[in-house]
């Protein structure tokens, strides 16, 4: 065993990659190590550091030695395991960029902490919420927890990486894990060999299943060849003009009340569109050729409403969400990235979906310009409900407001409107819906300030009486343009808890 304790980062190379050249940057220089492996390096550069002359400039400053270099080396080494043979690649250094792309197992460090850790000892956690525009954390807590501590949404949130106490001694103490397994031991070169079988042991182990099963729920795909075959599958059923499971919306959360329509390609000279369609993007594109690199070059603008000049932007292929099934795997395309979906919580997410129950208030079709429009026009046909459209409440300090709900009936039901759009647009209004609901029934302050925004012969009798929840429905009505029954973004679906009441666009 080596005497002194070295912070290791390994690799797993995929199966698929038998040959060193297949793997490894052209860049690189090779020396080869008997009985380990092959060891990599690009030679590093001894220059000046560049904010030595950017920002001190050329006097006295540069008469000192102050230089700089970024070493990258990796050793690849063949091991025998389960009567083949794996590469594994430790990197050194900034290493890892000599390692092309797409060679490595994704999340084989991941794998291998939860496999070798205990549930409540984790000390840091990267996590990508994926319920609205895909946002990137980490959190780190002082004292080892467990998931539930880092306030992680198993149903939402993809886990990236994870740190946590070891309960191997092999693996020392504290181990991190993405795509690359990370521990400081008391390893070298001539016990490496013997160390590698042992990580592979804790990447293929299902030990992980019993506290953190829901990882595989979801997971970001990183595989250039899987993600050419997927957009291969997406460009395939464009040109088919097979749009089952292929919609078009705006990728972040936009005010409709400002929004006059939409653009392809163009802001100014281009048609105007209302909405974002896929058919009519594709004729809007007729000519052209349809690849995901004039998906991505392809501008769709948002026009305000008030002085017709773009307001937003956004690449066609960000606004394209896509539900995919091959070879029995789901995977999901949302705000340019695509996603796979174990087939076990698809089912499960459609089958709650389809279990909400479809709300009978009778609204009517939507046929107006906008949002604010409807609202208003709805207690001309809907007796004894009344707009609260744009009537905020503020509440928590600062400029902080709620909307308690756009339309309200006299039997109790707190309707919130929202064009169909991507999954931030709706994971918005369904949050939006649970926050005035519940500030609604537990807080007598927000039920001061609301009865000052309510019409008169529909204000709260006694504001510190505590309504009771089972009075009241919460009802999402999302405008849509189809006739067929509403089908939302996967990540949306996880979030829709609530009834929902479905406008019909007409035409």
């Amino acid at each position: 065993m080596s005497a002194k304790t070295n912070k290791l980062n390994i690799f797993l190379i995929k199966e698929e990659f038998e040959t060193e050249n297949e793997i490894v940057s052209d860049e690189a220089q090779l020396l080869e190590i008997e009985g380990v492996g092959t060891f990599y390096v690009q030679e590093s550069s001894v220059n000046p550091p560049s904010w030595l002359s950017d920002f001190f400039g050329k006097g006295t400053i540069s008469k000192f030695k102050i230089l700089t270099a970024s070493a990258k080396a990796l050793l690849l080494v063949p091991v025998q395991v389960d009567k083949a043979t794996r590469i594994f690649a430790l990197t050194f250094g900034h290493g890892r960029s000599l390692l092309k792309e797409g060679v490595f197992e994704e999340r084989f460090g991941l794998k291998v902490v939860l496999n070798s850790v205990d549930r409540t000892s984790l000390r840091s956690m990267d996590r990508t919420a994926l319920g609205a525009v895909p946002k990137q954390s980490r959190e780190q807590i002082s004292k080892e927890s467990e998931a539930a501590s880092f306030g992680i949404d198993i149903e939402q949130d993809l886990l990236n990486a994870v740190t946590g106490r070891s309960n191997d001694d092999q693996f020392g103490k504290t181990i991190s894990g993405r795509d690359a397994f990370t521990a400081s031991v008391k390893i070298g070169l001539s016990e490496i060999a013997d160390f590698l079988p042992l990580c592979f042991d804790r990447f293929v182990s299902d030990d992980y299943k019993k506290d953190f099963e829901w990882i595989d729920q979801v997971a970001d795909v990183r595989d250039p060849k899987k993600r050419d075959e997927l957009n291969e599958w997406l460009i395939g059923r464009l040109n088919t003009e097979d749009f089952e499971k292929i919609w078009m919306a705006p990728p972040t959360i936009i005010d409709w009340v400002d929004t006059k329509g939409f653009r392809y390609g163009a802001k100014k000279k281009a048609d105007l569109h209302l909405d974002l369609d896929v058919a009519e993007f594709l004729s809007a594109s007729e000519g052209k050729n349809l690849s995901i690199d004039f998906l991505k070059k392809t501008r769709v603008y948002a026009i305000s409403e008030k002085n017709d000049d773009e307001f937003d932007s956004w690449s066609a292929f960000s606004c394209l969400y896509a539900e995919a099934t091959i070879a029995d795997r789901v995977f999901i395309l949302n705000n340019g990235k695509w996603y796979e979906i174990a087939n076990s919580f698809a089912t499960e997410i459609a089958a709650d979906f389809e279990g909400i129950p479809e709300s009978n208030v009778p609204l009517p079709n939507y046929n107006h310009g906008d949002e604010g429009k409807y609202n208003d026009s709805v207690p001309d046909v809907l007796v004894g409900s009344y707009s609260m459209d744009r009537k905020m409440v503020s509440y928590g300090g600062g400029h902080s407001t709620i909307e308690f709900c756009d339309i309200a009936t006299a039997d109790n039901r707190l309707i919130h409107v929202k064009h169909y759009s991507g999954s931030a647009q709706l994971s918005h209004l369904f949050n939006q819906g649970v926050v005035s609901g519940e500030l609604f029934v537990s807080d007598e302050k927000f039920r001061e300030k609301l009865n000052e925004k309510l019409p008169d012969g529909h204000k709260i009798a006694d504001v510190a009486a505590r309504p009771n929840p089972n009075d009241y429905e919460v009802v999402f009505a999302i405008i849509s343009k189809s006739n067929n029954p509403l089908d939302i973004p996967f990540f949306s679906k996880c979030g829709a808890t609530i009834k929902m009441g479905i406008p019909r666009q007409s035409g």
